[in-house]
């Protein structure tokens, strides 16, 4: 598999003229990079985009759905979109942040989903991979996905007062039927949008021709939001997003259908958020400012001999940013200065009484920031950032001590363009994690559990610090007029002290209702690891062709043992897409995937696969309707992702599944 993954790489970069993306244009901006706005190909760090487009051409199911076929971006946890768990360059759950709309999504669950937003919900995806916690504070040890919902504004074209969209899919795999609807509008300088979707899905087919069975599932969310242009040049906007799931199924639901605990569970996730943006005319002076309030609450209702259980995580936080831009003489000077905090609360229960895995307690975290863009000349320009945080650690159980610590973490990015197209980067940065309640206190010794965990208060927080060394280029007009070729590579090297990391520490007998022999979990310090990789991409798109490939590898491993950790597999991502005419659309994707037959874990070891999409699109334009239909792993695969959370389930993959989608837009 490797020597396929090398010559089809090599092929394909020789042949880089043929390759292309076009759903990223050469205007593109993000922002996560920075904090401030930046065109996409001219950003020094490694970021990617995932757009609305994206996740509607794909059918994606959930808004992580897309996120496969970034480089350095894994999502594992298994079909059920309950267990799935992104990570980024072999960091995962707390290592890296989540955020929607400007508000952090933090959870303390290791097996199930830390977000649920529909796909129909989300306008953008930002990522940004490597250790980013000089601008974004704790967890930043893989990197950010910053999730944008849509808005009245994202929705309406060009002179449009109102507008509305409706939809229905289905998924054969998981026997899935998904609807929603929005409408929007603006009246002077307000405008707002509501949107609803609703999903229900049962057993879901697998590779192997066998059903992952129970899987059944209904979900139900809306999203309500207000903004209002209430000056020139500045907008407030005020949002509340609601979800419901309701399922019978295991306890962890990343589990096969061995996994004997099954229960009903009901999950239900909120967010309020309230910006404010602006600055003044000219454009030299910004602000921004972010009130929100999350919550995650996962019950179990008690079912036969098991008990049930209720864990919920609260999230209150704000943040606050002002950018400057000035120039003196030819030197362009962007600083930006700003403060974060939070306040993450845990109450979870177990039986009626207060539960030992995920004790209760609280952390909260403050910190302050401050990163100046310079800009010596159009070809040369370094980025240094700074950043000071205090994390304090309440657990509410009594007589254990609480934990107040600081940290102060840098980056320092350095920039050239010798030539119109061609950017070369390379930085320096830090990123610390401090560890949560249920990582230091959770204390669960009973034999009729599945496993038992050790309490280790004497466990440190995480840092990193890593070197990213980056080259892009991108042109229009390469070979022809009309089109657009890019390309971009990153080499990281990052070392990682006092990883803390999940370990057995002994074994004891099962009873009822499980048996054999159990494991004794505790969460240690790896006192150094090392990660290393690479991330490749590169696209071409002319007329109605349009081409992408991306390659990343990943390696981590103890450097006082030599013992290899997490380390998702080497991973090639390809797509094509033809617009056969002016209103169809072909598109194909395929990830093919590297055995990852090194992991000092076994039970962690995947085998290669490889997995192809089909997918095409009719939208005429003289018509409010568009028709998608698409075909998942078309030659019914049977596979395992590789486990980015538990090393114990082997849950395969959907296996071929027909997609297909018909919405109409007012």
């Amino acid at each position: 598999m490797n020597k396929t993954i090398i010559a089809l790489l090599t092929t394909t970069l020789v042949a880089a003229p043929a390759l292309a993306e076009d759903s990223v244009e050469k205007d593109t901006i993000v922002v996560i990079a920075t904090r401030t706005p930046s065109v996409l190909a001219d950003t020094p760090a490694p970021v990617s985009l995932v757009t609305a487009d994206d996740l509607q051409d794909r059918q994606s199911q959930s808004s992580f759905d897309a996120l496969k076929f970034i480089p350095g971006i894994n999502v594992g946890g298994g079909p059920r979109q309950q267990g799935e768990m992104p990570a980024i360059r072999g960091f995962d759950r707390r290592q890296i942040i989540l955020t929607v709309d400007g508000a952090r999504r933090n959870t303390t669950e290791t097996l199930r989903s830390p977000l649920y937003v529909d796909p129909s919900f989300v306008a953008r995806i930002e990522s940004l991979k490597g250790a980013s916690s000089a601008l974004y504070g704790a967890g930043g040890l893989g990197g950010v996905l910053a999730f944008e919902t849509i808005s009245a504004k994202s929705q309406l074209a060009e002179g449009e007062a109102v507008g509305a969209r409706a939809f229905g899919q289905y998924q054969s795999g998981a026997h899935a039927q998904r609807y929603g609807a929005q409408v929007y509008g603006k009246n002077g300088a307000l405008d707002a949008l509501f949107a609803v979707a609703y999903r229900k899905s049962g057993d879901i087919r697998q590779g192997n021709g066998l059903d992952l069975d129970p899987a059944d599932t209904t979900t139900k969310t809306w999203l309500g939001k207000i903004g209002l242009d209430f000056a020139p040049n500045w907008r407030a906007e005020l949002s509340q997003k609601y979800f419901t799931l309701d399922d019978f199924g295991p306890n962890n639901p990343q589990a096969d259908n061995s996994f004997v605990a099954k229960q009903p569970h009901n999950v239900t996730a909120h967010e309020s958020v309230l910006s404010v943006t602006g600055g003044n005319a000219s454009g030299s002076l910004t602000a921004r400012g972010t009130l929100y309030r999350t919550s995650q609450r996962w019950v179990t209702d008690a079912y036969l001999t098991l008990t049930g259980s209720d864990i919920l995580t609260r999230t209150t936080g704000g943040s606050l940013q002002l950018t400057g831009k000035t120039e003196l003489g030819s030197i362009g000077n962007t600083l930006t200065v700003g403060l974060d905090a939070y306040e993450e609360r845990n109450r979870n229960f177990s039986n009626g009484a207060a539960d030992a895995v995920n004790p209760l307690g609280r952390q909260t975290v403050k910190g302050v920031f401050a990163q100046d863009e310079i800009s010596f000349a159009p070809w040369l320009s370094i980025t240094p950032a700074i950043r000071w945080d205090q994390f304090k650690t309440n657990p509410d159980a009594a007589g254990v001590t609480s934990q107040t610590r600081e940290k102060v973490t840098f980056k320092g990015t350095l920039a050239l363009r010798p030539v119109e197209g061609l950017l070369a980067w390379a930085s320096y940065g830090e990123a610390y994690r401090a560890p949560t309640v249920s990582e230091l206190y959770q204390n669960l010794r009973r034999n009729n559990a599945l496993f038992n965990f050790a309490p280790n208060a004497a466990l440190k927080p995480e840092s990193a610090d890593e070197i990213d060394v980056g080259l892009g280029y991108s042109k229009a007009g390469l070979l022809g007029s009309d089109d657009r070729f890019s390309a971009r590579v990153t080499w990281f090297d990052s070392r990682v002290s006092d990883l803390i990391t999940s370990r057995g520490i002994g074994t004891f007998t099962r009873t009822f209702p499980f048996s054999g022999t159990g494991t004794i979990f505790q969460y240690q310090n790896v006192s150094k690891a090392k990660r290393t990789g690479i991330e490749a991409e590169a696209s071409y798109a002319s007329g109605p062709f349009d081409l992408n490939i991306a390659y990343s590898r990943v390696r981590s491993t103890d450097r006082n043992t030599g013992e290899n950790l997490f380390s998702p597999p080497d991973r090639i991502v390809a797509g094509a897409g033809w617009q056969a005419t002016d209103f169809a659309k072909i598109s194909w994707a395929a990830q093919f995937v590297s055995a990852q037959d090194y992991d000092s874990t076994l039970a962690r070891r995947r085998a290669a696969y490889d997995v192809h999409d089909l997918f095409v699109t009719l939208s005429p334009e003289s018509l409010p309707f568009r028709i998608d239909a698409g075909v998942t792993n078309i030659f019914d695969k049977t596979y395992a992702l590789y486990k980015n959370s538990t090393a114990n389930p082997n849950t395969f993959e959907e296996g071929r599944s027909i997609r297909i989608t018909l919405s109409a837009r007012y």
